[in-house]
């Protein structure tokens, strides 16, 4: 946003950085909002009331991550900043679902192969069901983090636990909005043991309970069986 305040007029800002975030999400781009959030607490140990009204309107617009700079990086408060930063964040959040203000997004189509479209189906159906039955969490096993991706485009209410056993994907997932990426060792052909084993992993973490309810998407591929094997939706309760 700093660099974006010098090349239009100010007023114009607020209205850009919708515009932005919101094609961002269409076009399943991760979208960081950053600069002058928290600016006065380089200086001070709390915030103006518009800075957290400002760090309020990037959550409400669903960004993926909010950053701080010069807060953290040269300010002698940025441990504090960032607990304001996430207070206010949660917050916002807690409170948009409370009043089910989740924004429609328009679906632009982005594959183009059958698979990639079938794909992009599934996680749009997987969230409406999601949001709509009140699931607890969505599990999403994953090699390369596309369907994560995909589900979190659309700002599901529950939240993503994506499942995958490369490195790189758990850490670009970390970017992701609503996404906890856990690293686990993945079996391409037995699904079953796959939603077993992670769903003991999140319980054993103290994230689900038994009774809880949770969805399962899936793009792990067999090379012995059927890929349309996969492509579907799963609703399972925790035992």
């Amino acid at each position: 946003r700093g660099d974006l305040g010098v090349e239009i007029p100010y007023e114009q800002i607020p209205t850009v950085q919708e515009e932005i975030t919101r094609v961002c999400r269409e076009l399943n781009k991760p979208v960081i909002v950053a600069s002058q959030l928290l600016e006065s607490m380089v200086e001070y140990p709390t915030p103006t009331r518009a800075e957290v009204a400002d760090v309020s309107e990037a959550v409400r617009q669903y960004a993926d991550a909010l950053m701080l700079s010069g807060e953290s990086a040269i300010g002698p408060y940025g441990q504090k900043a960032l607990s304001v930063l996430q207070m206010a964040s949660s917050r916002m959040e807690l409170w948009s679902r409370e009043e089910n203000r989740q924004s429609i997004l328009h679906q632009r189509p982005l594959g183009e192969s059958l698979p990639d479209r079938i794909a992009e189906q599934i996680c749009n159906c997987a969230v409406e069901m999601a949001n709509n039955l009140g699931v607890d969490a969505i599990f999403v096993y994953t090699k390369h983090g596309q369907m994560a991706t995909l589900l979190s485009r659309n700002r599901p209410y529950p939240p993503i636990f994506a499942f995958t056993s490369d490195k790189g994907t758990r850490m670009a997932l970390n970017l992701q909005w609503g996404v906890i990426p856990v690293l686990v060792d993945l079996r391409d052909d037995e699904m079953e043991a796959n939603i077993t084993m992670t769903m003991e992993l999140i319980k054993r973490k103290g994230m689900l309970k038994p009774g809880d309810v949770v969805m399962v998407v899936s793009d792990l591929a067999s090379t012995h069986i059927n890929y349309s094997a996969f492509q579907s939706i799963q609703v399972k309760t925790v035992v």
